[in-house]
C-alpha cells in the first residue's frame, strides 16, 4: 500500500502537509536506502491557495456555448469582441505558455494529411517528453501576477484604492493564488494525457519482462505530482506495480538534465536575459493603449507596463487556478495577440534560437536521447547530465520500448534548438509581429506540452527500414535537411541519417564549454539575439 500512495497524485489541500519539505541528501535517488524514493525533498518554494474554487456561485458568465472539456471558465470574449470577430480562442490560445493545452493543429498545416500512421509503419518504440501541467504563478512578487496582487493589496491597505468601471470589481478583489504548485487544471491536463498515451502506445509495454519501466521527473512540487497524475492515466491505480518513477534532485548545483539551469554558468548572467530584454522592450509598445484606458478606472494605483502585464497573466493563472478570472475579457483580441508575442520573445529569447546558450540549455537531454535511440550505455559527454545515475543501467536503461521524462517549458525549447528544429526558429523582432510566424510559445509549450519521438519499422520492398518521427503536441513535424533528413510530405526521417547526423553536430554545434563558461568579449562576442542557438 505504501509503495502505492508514492505513485499517487496527491489531494490538494493535503499536499503541503502529506509531502516532506526537507532538504536531506539521504533521501534522494541514488543515496536513500530505497531505490526509487519519491519523498526525496527539494520541492522548491512552494504555496497553496487559502480558499477552494466555487463556481456554482462564482461564475456569473452568461453564454451559451457550451463548457467544454475542462472544468475552467473559457467562454470569455476579448473587449471589443463584436468589433474584431472575436471569440474565446482569441483569450485561450494567445496566452503563450500559460495557455491550457491544445493540440497545435495550426502549427504545420503541411503535415496534417499525413498524421495517420503509413500502413507499412510499425511503431516499436515512443520518447516523450513532458511538460507540466497548469501550475500556479511563481512565488516571486517582483513581477507578473503577484507583483500586481502585492500592489493592489499595498494601496488597499493605505486606503488609497479606488475602481470603477469594468475595474469595479477590483474594490472587493483579493489575490488569493497559490505559487508554484500544480492546479486541478494541471491534474486533468496530465492524467488525460496519461489515458491518450496509453490508447496510442499501451502495447509497447504489453510484453516488457526485463524490468518495470522507469519515468523521470524532477524533485519540485509540481514535476512530482505531474508524473504521477500521468502514471495514474496511463498505468491506472496500479501504476506502483507497473513502473518505477525515478525522482531527480532540481537544486541549485545539481546536474539535471530536466532543470539544467544552473549548469551553463552564463545563463544566469543578466545581459543573457535577451529575451527578458526583448519583452521589456515590446511592452512598452503594445501596452500603452491599455494603460491609458485602464488608468482612467482607478486611483490609488500608477499603472505601468509590468502591472498591466501582471494582470493579462492573472487571466491565466486565475482561470487555471479559480475556474474565472474577471481579468480576461478586459483586454482585445488584439492586445492578447501581442501579449502571446511578449512571451514568445521571452523563450525563444532565453532559452531557444535567439540565445546563444540555446542549444547549450538543451544538449544533456539530447545526449541521453541519443544514448537510448542508439541502444548504447550512456559515456557523455557529460555536461548537466548525473553521470551517477545515467552510467547505471537500473536508473537510466537504455531498453525500454517507451519512455517518458516530466520537464519544463523552457528545457522543451532548448531542446528543440538543440536538435536544430529550425521549423521553428523564426527571430522576433521587438517592433511588431509577425502574424505568419510559424514560432509561437502557445503552439510550442503550453501547459502539458508533449514534445514525442516514435521510432518506426517501416516495410518497403520486402525489407525493413526504420524512421523516425516526430511530433510536438500532436503536429506532426516536417523533419528537414536541418535535422539530417531527406524531405518529405509525411514528416518522416531515416532512422541512421536522424541519428547519425545528431550524433555528429548536436554536441558540437552547443558549443557547450565555451558558451557556457566563456568571457564575452573575450572569449567570444555576444552584443544582442542570434539566431541560430550558439555562438
Amino acid at each position: 500500500m505504501a509503495r502505492l500512495a508514492a505513485l499517487l497524485p496527491f489531494v490538494y489541500f493535503a499536499v503541503a502537509s502529506a509531502q516532506s519539505t526537507s532538504v536531506s541528501w539521504n533521501n534522494v535517488t541514488g543515496t536513500s536506502s530505497t531505490t526509487f524514493p519519491t519523498d526525496v525533498g527539494f520541492l522548491g518554494p512552494v504555496a497553496y491557495a487559502p480558499h477552494p474554487p466555487f463556481l456554482a456561485q462564482d461564475d456569473k458568465l452568461n453564454s451559451t456555448q457550451p463548457f467544454g472539456n475542462y472544468g475552467i471558465e473559457m467562454r470569455w470574449l476579448p473587449k471589443d469582441a463584436d468589433k474584431s470577430n472575436a471569440t474565446s480562442a482569441d483569450i485561450f490560445r494567445n496566452l503563450g505558455t500559460t495557455s491550457p493545452y491544445h493540440p497545435a493543429d495550426d502549427l504545420f498545416p503541411e503535415t496534417h494529411g499525413y498524421e495517420v500512421l503509413p500502413e507499412q509503419c510499425t511503431v516499436k518504440q515512443v520518447h516523450i517528453l513532458h511538460r507540466h501541467g497548469a501550475r500556479n504563478p511563481t512565488s516571486s512578487t517582483h513581477e507578473g501576477a503577484p507583483l500586481f496582487g502585492a500592489t493592489l493589496w499595498n494601496a488597499t491597505k493605505a486606503g488609497k484604492f479606488n475602481a470603477s468601471g469594468e475595474l469595479e470589481f477590483l474594490n472587493h478583489w483579493n489575490y488569493t493564488l497559490g505559487a508554484e504548485t500544480l492546479v486541478h487544471q494541471g491534474a486533468q491536463e496530465l492524467f488525460d494525457s496519461g489515458v491518450k498515451f496509453y490508447y496510442q502506445y499501451g502495447k509497447l509495454l504489453e510484453n516488457l519482462t526485463e524490468h518495470k519501466p522507469v519515468l523521470r521527473t524532477t524533485s519540485q512540487s509540481r514535476m512530482l505530482d505531474t508524473a504521477r497524475y500521468w502514471a495514474l492515466g496511463f498505468f491506472g491505480w496500479n501504476a506502483a506495480e507497473k513502473v518505477n518513477l525515478e525522482v531527480l534532485t532540481e537544486w541549485t548545483g545539481q546536474n539535471i538534465t530536466l532543470a539544467p539551469y544552473d549548469g551553463c554558468n552564463n545563463t544566469n548572467v543578466d545581459s543573457y536575459y535577451l529575451g527578458d530584454i526583448a519583452s521589456s522592450q515590446w511592452q512598452k509598445v503594445y501596452l500603452k493603449n491599455a494603460i491609458e484606458r485602464l488608468q482612467k478606472l482607478v486611483k490609488g494605483i500608477k499603472l505601468d507596463e509590468t502591472l498591466v502585464y501582471g494582470m493579462m497573466s492573472i487571466c491565466a493563472y486565475e482561470s487555471v487556478a479559480m475556474g474565472y478570472s474577471k481579468f480576461c475579457p478586459l483586454f482585445t483580441k488584439e492586445e492578447f495577440e501581442n501579449y502571446e508575442y511578449d512571451i514568445d520573445l521571452q523563450f525563444q529569447g532565453d532559452y531557444g534560437f535567439m540565445n546563444p546558450t540555446g542549444k547549450a540549455q538543451g544538449i544533456g537531454y539530447v545526449t541521453e536521447f541519443l544514448s537510448r535511440l542508439n541502444n548504447t550505455k550512456f559515456t557523455g559527454p557529460v555536461t548537466d547530465q548525473n553521470s551517477t545515475l545515467d552510467k547505471s543501467t537500473t536508473y537510466f536503461p537504455v531498453d525500454q520500448p517507451l519512455y517518458a521524462d516530466f520537464t519544463h517549458d523552457d528545457v522543451i525549447h532548448s531542446v528543440l534548438t538543440s536538435l536544430n528544429f529550425t521549423q521553428i526558429a523564426d527571430f522576433l523582432p521587438t517592433t511588431k509581429p509577425d502574424p505568419k510566424r510559424r514560432y509561437r510559445s502557445s503552439r510550442v509549450t503550453p501547459f502539458a506540452a508533449r514534445l514525442v519521438f516514435e521510432v518506426l519499422e517501416c516495410k518497403e520492398n520486402n525489407a525493413s527500414t526504420k524512421y523516425i518521427r516526430s511530433k510536438i503536441n500532436e503536429a506532426v513535424i516536417p523533419m528537414d535537411q536541418d535535422q539530417g533528413c531527406e524531405k518529405r510530405p509525411d514528416g518522416l526521417c531515416k532512422f541512421d541519417d536522424f541519428l547519425q547526423h545528431q550524433q555528429k553536430n548536436a554536441y558540437k554545434d552547443a558549443k557547450y564549454d565555451l558558451v557556457c563558461f566563456g568571457k564575452n568579449g573575450t572569449d567570444f562576442t555576444v552584443t544582442g539575439p542570434v539566431r541560430n542557438g550558439t555562438i
